[in-house]
């Protein structure tokens, strides 16, 4: 087992599951780029957002809302990693 200091964020974990290898490819980051919630879900976000601001959210659906927003918190920083290795370089 190595001992070798690593980042123990949910977003490190998942950058290590998605290109074990280290570095994200490039075709890793294209791919994650085009990840999206489909109308459906930006709908039901969109519905418990409501109810959340309202007061009226059920035990499960005040989960589901956490659920969405961490996946959604998660996508955005992997997005944000991928946007940086497909960013052109400029030569020094």
């Amino acid at each position: 087992m190595s001992t070798v200091a690593r980042d123990k964020t949910e977003a490190a974990i998942w950058e290590r599951v998605i290109h074990p290898s280290g570095k994200m490819s490039a075709v890793a980051a294209r791919q994650i780029m085009q990840l999206e919630f489909s109308d459906e879900e930006r709908a039901r976000m969109h519905d418990l957002a409501v109810k959340n601001q309202s007061g009226e959210l059920t035990p499960e659906e005040s989960s589901e809302l956490d659920n969405y927003s961490r996946v959604g918190a998660m996508l955005s920083v992997l997005q944000s990693r991928a946007r940086q290795v497909l960013k052109p370089r400029r030569n020094n």
